[in-house]
């Protein structure tokens, strides 16, 4: 008996987790698609990307389907509600924001001005006024 009260008590608070969750998800998926529909290079190898791209979302954060990947995988992890989704989601967090920092190296490398005049004018790498 005391069980069921117990789920009773904190039926909101998961169902909170839930709505949380599948909205970063959507978010997240939103995110991701609108990079790839202006970068249609945006998962090949950053050697193959021939421009810089700077329209659409790309005018407002440098690394859209990162941001976009990262917002989905924690969008899953509070709808399990469970610890392990949620380290597996800070982990590739880490590796999508690590891989960012070397793809900037690179294309400021390989489009030297071109690449830094965007970095100029688009300071944030995944959160408008952020990061």
């Amino acid at each position: 008996m005391a069980d069921f009260y117990f789920h009773i008590l904190f039926l909101p608070f998961k169902i909170f987790f839930i709505t949380f969750g599948i909205t970063l998800f959507i978010c997240g998926m939103i995110i991701h698609w609108l990079s790839h529909k202006e970068h249609k290079q945006a998962h090949t190898k950053a050697e193959h990307i021939e421009k810089v791209v700077t329209g659409g979302i790309y005018s407002k954060i440098r690394h859209p389907g990162y941001l976009g990947l990262i917002l989905a995988y924690f969008g899953v992890a509070f709808l399990f509600n469970n610890m392990i989704p949620i380290i597996i989601a800070i982990i590739l967090s880490t590796l999508y924001i690590l891989t960012a920092l070397k793809e900037e190296e690179y294309l400021t490398k390989r489009f030297k001005k071109d690449y830094g005049e965007y970095m100029k004018r688009v300071r944030w790498r995944f959160i408008p006024k952020i990061f």
